[in-house]
């Protein structure tokens, strides 16, 4: 799976589910076809089979299997954009995560987290779970993971402003450097998308040009290479070379993406109004606030932070629940063993008091048996005794 999931995948789809006899065999294969599945990059938005697994693990709760099926179930809720229902899964898969101290799958979790803040323009909460993200891809020696998270803090930082390009800079080189001792070609793609993407900020053309196509000759996500064209198109319309631009700007307008089309036609607009064709700028820029319409649509920035208020809200009242049930631990304990020492020590006291009335019991008939020889003795007293002469 983590080697070879191309071959992982083909095994899989040679199993027959109708075969399996168990629950557990069901639920098993449904996990790791989607996993498959997922790091073949192949788009999955039907959730019915993780759910088996979800459900199964759920019952059992088998925590290993339940964060990692909670993880892809978020996977499959981000691809169908329903990005609040996608926070929610992965912020359950953490939290199982967390138990197992699986610092690995905790850390692409997070960084799905963040990439959906970032898709809704929420760059504060999406740099501070990039954070965390790279601290644990240190933890964890993952140096993809640490790349995509660096990738991503400086595209955070492009948009900040040219006070932040320098910073960027630094940090997207020795993201690049690390990627090309990894020979992982999709790390190889991240930090060069990232690098031509902040040198057309700074209007360095010709080197932005050499990372986009870096980034497109190492794009093995074909989901991201419209994206790659988009770039490639923007950096040669940069260096003013039109007709390498409109090649790549119309690769780019077959892709899903809104963002990714409206980008494509904001910057074919831009050529035809330079080349003096007006008519199609026009006809570009109404195709670009189309795109830009239909892509602001599906933002969902107020209900991502709605659901993260309700996620903490539960986590705060679960956690008020183990302190409480807790305190009640404790303090049935406590009076336990209150109540444990004082009856042992009552016990001792009482025994204590009985040896006590016991002692006193036996002095007190030595003493009786002593008493009328005494007064025998004193009726006739020694000689020489003035008293009894008197």
């Amino acid at each position: 799976m983590q080697k070879s999931p191309d071959s992982a995948l083909r095994f899989l789809r040679e199993i027959y589910p109708e075969e399996l006899r168990t629950a557990e065999d069901k639920a098993y294969y449904a996990l790791l076809i989607t996993q498959a599945q997922d790091k073949n990059f192949i788009t999955q938005t039907d959730d019915s089979l993780i759910c088996i697994a979800v459900q199964y693990y759920d019952s059992t709760e088998c925590i290993p299997k339940q964060a990692k099926a909670y993880y892809y179930w978020g996977c499959i809720k981000r691809n169908k954009n329903n990005h609040p229902e996608a926070l929610k899964k992965f912020f359950i898969a953490i939290t199982h995560a967390k138990k197992l101290s699986d610092g690995k799958l905790a850390g692409h979790i997070y960084n799905n987290v963040a990439n959906i803040y970032t898709l809704q323009k929420l760059d504060e909460q999406a740099d501070s779970i990039y954070q965390i993200t790279e601290k644990l891809a240190i933890q964890e020696k993952d140096s993809g993971l640490w790349i995509d998270a660096v990738s991503q803090r400086s595209m955070i930082d492009i948009r900040k402003g040219k006070e932040y390009y320098h910073r960027a800079e630094e940090k997207l080189l020795h993201a690049f450097e690390i990627s090309q001792h990894t020979a992982q070609r999709n790390m190889i793609a991240k930090a060069a998308y990232s690098l031509s993407l902040l040198y057309g900020r700074m209007n360095m053309g010709r080197e932005a040009v050499i990372f986009a196509k870096l980034n497109i000759d190492n794009q093995d996500n074909t989901k991201v290479l419209y994206r790659g064209y988009l770039l490639l198109g923007d950096a040669y319309y940069k260096t003013a070379q039109y007709d390498s631009a409109l090649i790549y700007l119309n690769k780019a307008l077959y892709s899903k993406d809104h963002f990714t089309k409206a980008g494509a036609y904001m910057r074919l607009a831009d050529i035809a109004q330079k080349q003096g064709k007006l008519e199609k700028a026009l006809e570009m820029e109404r195709k670009y606030s189309s795109h830009m319409d239909s892509a602001q649509q599906k933002q969902q920035s107020s209900e991502i932070i709605a659901t993260e208020k309700n996620m903490l809200i539960q986590s705060k009242q679960s956690e008020y629940k183990a302190n409480l049930n807790q305190f009640y631990y404790y303090t049935i304990t406590g009076a336990v063993i209150f109540l444990t020492l004082f009856l042992v020590i009552w016990r001792r006291y009482r025994k204590e008091i009985l040896h006590f009335k016991q002692k006193r019991n036996r002095t007190r008939q030595k003493d009786r048996r002593t008493t009328p020889t005494k007064r025998r003795a004193n009726r006739f007293p020694a000689k020489g005794d003035s008293t009894a002469q008197l």
